[in-house]
């Protein structure tokens, strides 16, 4: 199977080894189904059935598409797009005028790094996160901030996430930072003093990778080699214990897992859907997925 950069590091992850019962993953009033067409390029809402997401605008054969992160404004979406021997773009869409434009790449380091990936907004919308690189996976941590046009200051995280090649950074609404350390195989958590980078570590989950915490902070997603085999990746959810703790990550049912790999979880901003990838097209390429997060609650 042909993964893409993103996650051939993580595939060597498997080598390494609730305070509320019910915990809140939807918004408590339905949603009228054309006002989330319309915050999601026009896209029928889904289901508890996976479907592909913007088949022949974001999910398009032949090439893969992963990390999918939407503004809390619900105005502008970002997700990757890496061709098969090629490098890794940010690619965005933006609503303008009552209208969705055709997703295109964004240069979010302004072109101090030739490939980017896995950007992801912060809970309040000012800031982005990201992860670029040069050549190879030596890749870095570097955020920049969001403006009404686009994207200004773009910098590389420093302190202790600086140290090691790392990707996949999601910021939680208290501040902190999720992200994978590849030198360490580990998902890590960092701490955030406005912009600056005062602790790093462990984040206390005991595999995987690709993490992305939950609006409420209740549980976190995240992928790891699955209980089948180990060719194969699943998504994982992880709820919080009183003590703040995570408790044992457990494989999502059938909805999101099947035979093919699936990576790379990734929430809307109001809990509401599950984005992820499924690497079911020829090739093992993968596309973009969504389902309703409803599912999620069967596992805690």
């Amino acid at each position: 199977m042909t993964v893409p950069r993103a996650v051939i590091p993580i595939l060597a992850l498997a080598a390494v080894a609730c305070s509320d019962p019910t915990p809140s993953v939807v918004a408590p009033e339905p949603e009228d189904p054309a006002a989330v067409a319309d915050s999601y390029l026009g896209e029928p809402p889904p289901t508890t059935e996976a479907v592909v997401f913007a088949p022949g605008r974001v999910s398009i054969a032949g090439r893969y598409e992963y990390a999918m992160s939407i503004h809390p404004a619900g105005d502008r979406l970002l997700f990757t797009v890496e061709v098969p021997d090629r490098g890794a773009a940010v690619y965005q869409s933006r609503k303008e005028h009552g209208a969705w434009s055709a997703p295109a790449p964004v240069d979010l380091t302004g072109g101090a790094r030739k490939h980017e990936m896995e950007a992801f907004f912060s809970p309040d919308g000012a800031r982005v996160f990201f992860a670029p690189y040069a050549k190879g996976m030596d890749v870095r941590i570097w955020t920049a901030d969001v403006t009404p046009t686009g994207f200004q200051h773009p910098q590389p995280l420093g302190g202790p996430v600086a140290a090691d090649p790392s990707f996949y950074p999601v910021q939680a609404v208290d501040g902190s930072l999720f992200y994978t350390n590849l030198a360490q195989r580990a998902i890590f958590r960092a701490v955030l003093d406005g912009g600056r980078v005062t602790s790093a570590g462990p984040a206390g989950l005991e595999m995987g990778g690709h993490a992305f915490p939950s609006p409420d902070g209740r549980f976190i997603l995240l992928d790891s080699a699955s209980l089948d085999t180990e060719d194969q990746r699943d998504i994982y959810v992880a709820f919080s214990n009183d003590d703040g703790s995570w408790g044992p990550p457990r494989p999502l049912g059938t909805e999101v897992n099947t035979e093919f790999s699936e990576t790379c979880p990734a929430l809307s901003p109001d809990g509401r859907y599950l984005f992820f990838s499924r690497y079911n097209e020829p090739g093992g390429i993968s596309d973009l997925y969504w389902i309703s997060s409803e599912i999620i609650q069967r596992y805690r």
